[in-house]
């Protein structure tokens, strides 16, 4: 009998805990969802994103509409419509590392972060619920702008009669989802930088250097090291998902692309984790 009432104890306790644990991850996420509203960074930074994403994108469009008419056989043979059109993703990237690193610097910065974890103890539970919260905005928000740029750059290539894509062209669609998969890679390597360097100067500037520096510093390198290194590099491993691999042969392929990213979010992921949990606020 004593025996059947510990098992039934045992079970109802298991049974409490489970939504405890539920709860506890809830009210982390709902508050986290609180601040982040009612940052205006969140804000600022996917809006200027948009604007000048969509508008470059545009412009360089534009731009080769009215020079079509100079170029000869050769360039207008190799034009490719879709690589003009997200040449713009070398800068949109930096906005959407800088917009993930902004999510924990800013805590950070005006001292929050010492209440959050006050609140919170599971430091692990805080960063997944910053995590879980960037993957949909700047999903959401890379989605409007690559369709956008797409379809009003294709827009203005087709009015002045220049090649032009589709979505229902082969391979067309992979690339712009490649590109969303990017930003938001992007996003998230922003985050957990933010987090190991704690200062929003030094995260921004760490992002300006996976993304802008690192790769101009490793292309100096000759021979099996270049082959092994700068393919793997997080923005060639993005460029990857959206260029064109004509005459292209450095880069990866998508779905190499693809994991390689994921495993760069990952192991930022788990650094990002081991220094929050290790680290005094």
């Amino acid at each position: 009998m004593m025996s059947e009432t510990m098992q039934a104890t045992t079970a109802s306790s298991g049974r409490r805990a489970a939504p405890s644990a539920l709860r506890r991850a809830r009210a982390a996420l709902c508050a986290e969802w609180i601040k982040l509203r009612s940052l205006r960074s969140m804000l600022v930074t996917p809006a200027l994103a948009a604007v000048i994403c969509i508008g470059y994108a545009d412009f360089l469009c534009w731009r080769f509409t009215q020079r079509w008419h100079t170029f000869d056989a050769a360039n207008k043979a190799g034009f490719n419509p879709l690589d003009t059109n997200f040449n713009v993703l070398v800068i949109g990237v930096l906005f959407f590392g800088v917009l993930g690193a902004l999510v924990v610097t800013n805590e950070y910065g005006n001292g929050l972060i010492r209440t959050t974890l006050a609140a919170t103890p599971q430091r692990g539970l805080i960063l997944a619920a910053k995590t879980a919260l960037v993957i949909p905005i700047a999903l959401l928000s890379s989605a409007v702008i690559c369709f956008a740029a797409f379809v009003t750059g294709q827009g203005i290539l087709a009015g002045g009669h220049l090649p032009h894509v589709t979505l229902a062209d082969p391979g067309v669609l992979g690339r712009v989802l490649g590109a969303i998969f990017y930003l938001t890679a992007a996003s998230l390597i922003g985050l957990f930088i933010g987090v190991i360097a704690r200062s929003a100067a030094v995260a921004m500037t760490c992002v300006f250097g996976v993304f802008l520096v690192l790769p101009t510093l490793f292309n100096s390198l000759q021979g099996g090291v270049w082959r092994h290194t700068v393919p793997y590099l997080p923005p060639n491993l993005g460029n990857a998902l959206w260029l064109s691999h004509t005459g292209t042969g450095s880069l990866a392929s998508p779905a190499v692309a693809a994991l390689g990213l994921a495993a760069w979010v990952i192991v930022l992921g788990v650094l990002a984790t081991c220094s929050l949990r290790r680290r005094d606020a």
